[in-house]
């Protein structure tokens, strides 16, 4: 019985001892994150994954792409700064951009069957990336970069194919977050994807596309500009400068209108005897000597210098976008327009010469 009794008190020692090395061990590691804590409030830290400027971009994608892809959209005109309610309409996507700009728009894309709906897609050309940033609800100091993308299709060749995919890139970003979507379109399956980001919003340029200094049987000069972007650029702060031996130097600063994505702007020097085709809008280059018609000449024959240029609101001075200077050892047949082939706009490889010019297309 002594013994048995020898054994008990052994084993009921060893607990007490296990006992206090795990109490020893727990007192120690809550000290431990009493103290890490305290550091990290020192030094204006946060333990763990939360970040308030990520979760602010976070909920900015999601309640962005909610807004987008949950309503059919509607677009409120603005006149004397006072919103006009009475001529509020759901169509926005057959609201020109022109109009779309002198009012309050909310680009909505659902269609009326809960899927995308193809004409308001093809109408987000019509809108520019601020509207849309504005029409969804974000602030105005983050910036967002859209992407629709075919998922799901019976022709495989159209899957991975970009819908839509224009905005603010995404490298210039210092914190950034993503929300995606998937939707019926058609007869095939789109994700829709909304990124929002803090970065400095990239500069969207337009271009020169083409341009015709020695027109035939005495037609209109004309110079044709392009935007090759998804979304549609404000027009204020570009201008268009011409200079030409003996004629001196004329140019325009717009200070309104909108190029819609992938459309056209003529430049005219006589807008009611020019051919359009597909521009949005014409300018008449004459009322500012900057094109001529007939006998009056704007463009240099054999010898001028075109270019596109862009105000710097924040900066004195322009930004040169885009510069053309041709001489007589260029071919330049009448008749025949210069068509941009993507080069470096200074050399004469990089123009076409066009027998057949498509001014608007």
């Amino acid at each position: 019985m002594q013994s048995s009794s020898v054994v008990v008190a052994t084993n009921l020692r060893e607990d007490d001892s296990a006992m206090t090395a795990v109490i020893e061990f727990l007192t120690a590691f809550v000290l431990f994150l009493m103290i890490v804590t305290a550091f990290l409030s020192l030094a204006q830290l946060t333990l763990g994954p939360y970040d308030p400027t990520t979760d602010r971009l976070d909920e900015a994608a999601v309640s962005g792409l909610s807004m987008l892809t949950d309503s059919t959209g509607w677009f409120t005109p603005i006149v004397n700064e006072t919103r006009q309610l009475n001529n509020a309409t759901t169509d926005w996507h057959l609201v020109p951009s022109s109009i779309l700009a002198q009012g309050d728009v909310l680009p909505g894309l659902l269609s009326s069957s809960g899927g995308i709906d193809a004409l308001k897609l093809a109408a987000l050309s019509n809108v520019t990336e601020y509207q849309l940033t504005n029409g969804i609800g974000l602030d105005s100091n983050v910036n967002i970069r859209l992407m629709v993308k075919v998922i799901e299709s019976d022709d495989q060749n159209r899957v991975g194919m970009l819908l839509f995919d224009d905005g603010t890139p995404r490298s210039e970003a210092r914190d950034s977050a993503t929300a995606s979507r998937s939707f019926s379109l058609n007869d095939e399956k789109v994700r829709v994807t909304l990124e929002v980001h803090d970065g400095y919003r990239g500069f969207t340029e337009i271009e020169i596309s083409e341009f015709i200094p020695r027109p035939a049987d005495g037609g209109p000069e004309w110079i044709e500009l392009y935007n090759p972007n998804g979304f549609a650029v404000e027009m204020e702060g570009w201008g268009v400068e011409r200079s030409t031996p003996g004629y001196g130097t004329a140019s325009v600063l717009f200070k309104n209108g909108t190029i819609p994505g992938g459309a056209h702007v003529l430049l005219s020097g006589h807008p009611p005897s020019q051919e359009a085709g597909n521009a949005s809008w014409i300018y008449d280059g004459s009322t500012v000597g900057l094109l001529g018609v007939g006998a009056i000449e704007g463009l240099g024959d054999s010898i001028g210098r075109l270019q596109l240029t862009h105000a710097n609101r924040n900066n004195v001075g322009e930004k040169m976008v885009m510069e053309v200077e041709w001489d007589t050892t260029w071919t330049l047949p009448t008749g025949s327009s210069l068509v941009w082939n993507g080069g470096e706009p200074m050399d004469t490889d990089s123009w076409d010469a066009e027998s057949s010019p498509t001014p608007g297309d």
